[in-house]
């Protein structure tokens, strides 16, 4: 179950903003690309533009006049939202024949649209990819905040914590900025204030064995009680049709309300366990989302 908000929308965007020093701008590369694309893309005319792009890539050329080309045409797909597409784009980037630098751009790019898509997994295994191939750490230093983001997302705050860190650490910025900044991470850090999540397995055990109480301990009480009071109403129902011999309706209306309760509210406490930790996760991330959006533009 996916849950989104205007405020982790408004972040994505936030993000883009932050990664225009690595975007590929076709007008810098104007002597590889048709100029017909170059003008399309300067036009925000995407699709024409991607069409242009791909047209390009297979007209030939090195590979990296096809990498900047791809590129290219990904940007185009991320501006109209299909990150899918544009990372099967970047996918198609002929990795061993092009340079760290350019690889890096384009590891990045791939692990951007991953996180603009919320396949985090995907977006950190790009990112491992760009730090495990490029010989230069300082090749890809700015792209640490994605590093921290990805794995504020995965739940990894003691990893997200250390490479924060290290993104205020690989900077140039002076020594009093750097401990002030180092100071804040680890106070944002706190273990004490990380997210406290709900066990589901807990909460799915409270509910099949007491009714309602596995929506008490996702913090929905209101649900809880209204599901414990349905489930005690149909045993109430079954036992006063047995009373009055009318057994047909006891085990078939009755038991049928029964376990419409019983098993729609398991089912349902493990919504609510999604929903509440979703919920928590975002109090936590959004806020230090802001924090590090900040910390890239005061750094780099």
């Amino acid at each position: 179950m996916i849950f989104t908000n205007a405020s982790t929308t408004t972040s994505w965007w936030i993000c883009i903003f932050l990664c225009a020093g690595f975007f590929v701008n076709p007008g810098q590369t104007s002597a590889q690309f048709s100029r017909n694309a170059d003008s399309l893309f300067a036009k925000g005319e995407w699709q024409d533009a991607a069409l242009e792009y791909e047209r390009r890539i297979y007209s030939g050329g090195n590979a990296v006049e096809r990498t900047h080309a791809l590129l290219g045409k990904a940007e185009c797909l991320k501006q109209t939202g299909d990150y899918v597409g544009a990372f099967k784009t970047i996918a198609r980037v002929p990795y061993s024949e092009i340079s760290d630098s350019l690889m890096v751009i384009s590891r990045f790019q791939a692990a951007l649209v991953s996180y603009l898509d919320r396949d985090f997994n995907q977006a950190h295994s790009e990112l491992l990819q760009m730090s495990f191939f490029a010989k230069d750490s300082m090749l890809y230093r700015e792209t640490l905040f994605l590093h921290v983001l990805v794995l504020n997302e995965q739940r990894k705050w003691n990893e997200a914590k250390l490479m924060a860190q290290k993104m205020v650490l690989w900077s140039d910025a002076p020594a009093t900025i750097k401990d002030s900044l180092l100071l804040i991470v680890n106070t944002v850090y706190d273990e004490l204030n990380y997210p406290k999540l709900k066990d589901k397995d807990k909460a799915i055990k409270w509910a099949t064995f007491l009714p309602g109480s596995g929506h008490i301990y996702a913090g929905y009480t209101g649900e809880g009680i209204m599901n414990l009071t349905l489930q005690v109403a149909s045993l109430g129902f079954i036992g006063y049709h047995i009373y009055i011999s009318h057994f047909v309706s006891a085990f078939t209306i009755g038991s049928g309300m029964f376990q419409h309760f019983y098993f729609g509210g398991i089912n349902r406490v493990q919504f609510l366990v999604d929903k509440r930790n979703y919920i928590n996760n975002r109090k936590f991330n959004d806020p230090v989302k802001e924090q590090i959006v900040q910390f890239q533009v005061v750094l780099y």
